[in-house]
């Protein structure tokens, strides 16, 4: 069972005005909704009931009980310090604290909601691939990237696309055989969207690391569910890209255990291949030269 805090945190954004009051006065006092009538929790949010409701319905809940019931499973399970409420006056170890604090929560979060099913999926689908394009926009360029730089030292044909117009061009020249792997922490950015729709469209397999409820999910063969909780009001996606570098590191660890014996040839090969780029530390050892002796006249 997901946490119903951190879905409520992904969904916020694409909210009503009055229907994101109810969800900041939630994310902000997840506590006090565990006691609060539906009445109370209108009242302090300055909405109506129905407007309360239509929050729960959006989250997929069929009432305000089972949502309270939600919100206190959630909080059994811990609550982190949120990047939203670091404040421009904090001292700087308070802001580690967030910081370190947000960071733990969303390993355990991921450990605890992880699909092992879709991981396992995953993994077969690009253990066979043919080809891997990654994709990813703006702070996911990296996520893209280190995909890129793992995955081929596999010997899978992969090439990340950092540009919207490539992206989408690239996913058009796709077809049976290929793998497009895209990243999100939203799942709702057009560019994204857009290149997995045309990526499924082409006959590709498309796995999406991302929000479960947002619209780039919709596109995926293969949905690796990850929902950190993150504002990036005041900072750039910190946490949720660590909970997707993690993602990468299991499938791509997956990915060379199912490729068995064979792949230690190509690490080894690829290995030696980087040993004459690498300084080498130390002292370097002295050579000896042979003095030449010069004789002397008197």
């Amino acid at each position: 069972m997901d946490n119903i805090l951190e879905r409520l945190a992904g969904l916020r954004d694409r909210l009503a005005p009055a229907e994101r009051r109810v969800a900041d006065r939630t994310l902000d006092h997840p506590d006090d909704i565990t006691r609060m009538p539906m009445k109370t929790l209108a009242a302090a949010a300055k909405v109506s009931e129905p407007t309360v409701l239509r929050v729960v319905r959006a989250l997929g809940l069929r009432g305000y009980p089972e949502f309270k019931l939600r919100v206190a499973q959630s909080l059994v399970r811990g609550l982190p310090y949120l990047h939203r409420e670091i404040a421009p006056g904090d001292a700087l170890d308070v802001v580690a604290t967030k910081v370190l604090d947000s960071t733990v929560f969303a390993i355990n979060e991921l450990r605890a909601t992880l699909d092992a099913g879709a991981i396992r999926r995953a993994i077969d689908i690009i253990a066979k691939a043919k080809r891997l394009d990654c994709y990813g926009v703006g702070p996911a360029n990296g996520l893209a990237f280190d995909a890129q730089q793992k995955f081929m030292r596999y010997g899978i044909p992969a090439i990340a696309y950092l540009d919207g117009h490539l992206q989408t061009m690239s996913a058009a020249a796709t077809g049976p055989g290929t793998v497009a792997l895209c990243f999100s922490h939203t799942g709702a950015v057009k560019d994204i969207v857009r290149t997995a729709e045309v990526a499924a469209e082409a006959g590709a397999q498309v796995i999406a690391i991302t929000r479960r409820d947002s619209p780039l999910a919709r596109h995926a063969h293969v949905l690796v569910h990850v929902a950190a909780q993150e504002n990036t009001e005041l900072t750039a996606p910190m946490v949720s890209r660590i909970a997707h570098n993690l993602v990468i590191d299991i499938l791509v660890t997956g990915v060379g255990l199912a490729m068995g014996e064979p792949l230690h040839e190509k690490l080894r090969r690829v290995k030696d291949s980087l040993a004459e780029q690498r300084m080498h530390e130390g002292p370097r050892p002295r050579t000896t030269r042979k003095r030449r002796h010069v004789r002397k006249t008197t």
